[in-house]
Parts: structure tokens; C-alpha cells; sequence
């Protein structure tokens, strides 16, 4: 589990171990789905599904305190909305790897 992550469900659900991987163990089995339905998204060129991908991903992340990959789900939707293609490929590469360490 992530540091940012393991610090902040702590907080949030008093350190009740089987609520937290519970939640996690969903976070990182959404973030990971979710990062290969943007590459599709992204594949057929449906800027609208990735912008609400990207929206998921980056209040999934935030939900468990993971901002480094909410961080990147904003900037995803931000291309995604001016139909950035290299930098939405850029983006998805880099949640690819926020997500492989989950």
C-alpha cells in the first residue's frame, strides 16, 4: 500500500485495518481498469469518455489519498479537453506507472 495512502485511510477510518484494504484493494483494482479504458478512450478518439475517465480516476485518487495520481487525472482531463492527444498519451503512460505500484 501506498504512504500517502496507508496515512490517509488511517486517518479516516481510525486505523480499522479491514475497512482500509478493503477500500484500497477497490482504489487500486478501479485505477488500474480505469487507466485501460482511457487508453481506448483515448484510441478512438471519444474525448468525452476519457474526460469523465479521467474525472473517476482523480476523485477515486483523492478518495484515498493518493494525490500524486489525482494530480495526473487532472492534467488528463485538462488535455482531454483541448483534444491533446500526444499529452493525453503522455498522461495515461504516467498513470500506467501510478497504477503498477498500487
Amino acid at each position: 500500500m501506498k504512504e500517502c495512502c496507508a496515512t490517509y485511510l488511517n486517518e479516516q477510518f481510525g486505523g480499522d485495518a479491514d475497512i482500509i484494504n478493503e477500500i484500497y484493494a477497490e482504489y487500486a483494482s478501479s485505477a488500474k481498469a480505469k487507466t485501460g479504458e482511457a487508453e481506448a478512450a483515448l484510441a478512438a478518439g471519444d474525448w468525452d469518455a476519457l474526460d469523465k475517465i479521467a474525472h473517476t480516476v482523480k476523485g477515486n485518487a483523492l478518495a484515498a489519498g493518493d494525490s500524486e495520481t489525482a494530480e495526473a487525472g487532472i492534467a488528463l482531463r485538462q488535455a482531454a479537453k483541448l483534444h491533446d492527444a500526444g499529452e493525453s498519451g503522455r498522461l495515461i503512460a504516467r498513470l500506467k506507472d501510478l497504477t503498477a505500484a498500487l
